[in-house]
């Protein structure tokens, strides 16, 4: 009898783990020889695995930059991209996620309220704002490049363009994850919106 109970215990850990991420694995870019850890999840209504990059790109390109022009940035955080740019960046075989992509990767781990908490890395986030990396997605502080060349947000938020247009033609589609700060209440949130074709953010590629 208690044979059993420890089988069916290990059993449901064993699937919780896989519901939470399939499979891990890499990518080597043939492009410069950086190689980027993977997670793998199943899209629900199609059941079709995605592979996702569990590491910002670190391609380096023209129009792509180090935060604060600071190359040693680029080992943990990688690179910043303009939108233009960050179309044309993915490795072979790979692209730039849709916002639908970047909808079904947060669903899948809670949805905009709660997948935050899975989906940040474990350490790196200012101020208690770090997650569980329960997903292996591992998201950390990049923060931005501005339109004229600033930079802010390292420590503190995530940005990263999706491929979308939205139906204003001139904006598009980008994903966020804020650290907290005073209103905890948002430590595990993942914000959605518009914005301008400008500035410089984060990219994941996900497996065509």
């Amino acid at each position: 009898m208690l044979q059993h109970q420890i089988f069916t215990l290990l059993s449901t850990l064993v699937f919780i783990q896989i519901g939470i991420a399939q499979s891990t694995g890499t990518v080597t870019d043939s492009r410069d020889g950086q190689t980027y850890k993977t997670i793998s999840i199943q899209n629900p209504k199609t059941g079709n695995t995605m592979v996702w990059m569990a590491q910002n790109l670190n391609y380096k390109t023209p129009g792509s930059y180090p935060y604060n022009d600071n190359e040693g940035n680029r080992k943990t955080f990688g690179l910043l991209y303009t939108w233009e740019t960050a179309n044309k960046s993915c490795p072979n075989g790979w692209h730039l996620p849709s916002d639908r992509e970047w909808a079904i990767l947060v669903s899948k781990f809670g949805g905009t309220d709660k997948a935050g908490e899975a989906l940040k890395s474990d350490k790196g986030w200012n101020e208690g704002g770090n997650g569980s990396n329960s997903s292996g997605f591992n998201a950390l502080p990049a923060g931005l490049r501005t339109p004229n060349g600033t930079y802010r947000s390292q420590g503190f938020f995530s940005f990263w363009w999706s491929s979308s247009i939205t139906d204003s033609k001139d904006k598009v589609w980008i994903w966020d994850i804020s650290y907290g700060g005073p209103d905890m209440s948002i430590k595990s949130k993942i914000f959605r919106f518009d914005s301008d074709m400008l500035g410089g953010l984060s990219v994941r590629c996900v497996k065509d």
